[in-house]
């Protein structure tokens, strides 16, 4: 795969594939682009888009410079965006899921130039959760590994509920990418709706019918925060939307 220097010189990897207007996926916590759960999403929006993926710093291929401060992931994401209006000759959209989708309005508001961002459910945290909530993650990951590490994120911090959980088969992938998870509860922390008002970029947010209760409330938030919205609930499951339903909106969002 591909990779680009980000401005401390870490390598990013990542791939592109489609044509049409540049869209960059920003993927959710502890995965990579391989291991995403939304990663067949990606082939479906390239019938009308050129994707660009990439793995965030620490995880799959790109390379994880230390120490890390989330300023480093929105330099990361802007050589990505480099890359995408070099080769297209056109400005780039962000698509984030879950924490990616809160790490990307977090870089349109360091003023990045993005063009469109769609969001898929992204979540929010009280400041006051922060420091002890890494610390925590880090004894776990020291004293019990990476799937206990990895198990304890998304089930005391995300709230994947048990019968998903169960679902979940962690993979030699999953357990390389796991020390990176201490990132999320670096960003986290203290971003919530409230600190988006500054953002102008048309914005599409988009949350399941079948999501966790607390996600309405995260996105309503935010529609009162922001003041270029579109705000959808469509049909979907838990934390997630079909891909042919997704890439649907994201068409119609683009005007395509």
């Amino acid at each position: 795969m591909p990779t680009v220097s980000s401005a401390d010189g870490t390598p990013i990897s990542y791939s592109a594939e489609g044509s049409g207007p540049p869209l960059i996926m920003v993927h959710c916590v502890g995965v990579s682009r391989r291991t995403d759960p939304i990663a067949s999403l990606p082939p479906a929006l390239a019938e009308h888009f050129t994707v660009y993926s990439y793995d965030r710093r620490g995880k799959g291929e790109s390379g994880n410079t230390q120490p890390y401060a989330v300023e480093r992931e929105f330099e990361d994401l802007a050589a990505v965006i480099e890359v995408a209006r070099g080769e297209t000759q056109a400005e780039a959209a962000v698509f984030g899921f879950s924490s990616g989708a809160t790490l990307a309005l977090m870089a349109a508001r360091a003023g990045l130039p993005i063009s469109r961002l769609a969001l898929l459910e992204p979540p929010f945290m009280s400041a006051h959760d922060g420091g002890a909530l890494a610390a925590e993650f880090e004894r776990i990951l020291a004293d019990d590994g990476p799937a206990a590490a990895n198990r304890w994120y998304s089930r005391d911090i995300v709230g994947v509920p048990e019968e998903i959980l169960e679902g979940f088969a962690l993979t030699e992938d999953n357990l390389a990418d796991a020390p990176a998870i201490v990132h999320e509860l670096r960003f986290l922390p203290g971003n919530g709706p409230d600190t988006f008002a500054e953002v102008r970029q048309p914005t599409l947010l988009v949350v399941s019918d079948q999501t966790a209760p607390v996600m309405y409330d995260f996105a309503e938030a935010l529609v009162a925060s922001m003041r270029n919205v579109t705000y959808r609930k469509l049909p979907g499951q838990w934390h997630g939307i079909p891909d042919s339903t997704m890439t649907d909106a994201l068409r119609e969002f683009a005007g395509l």
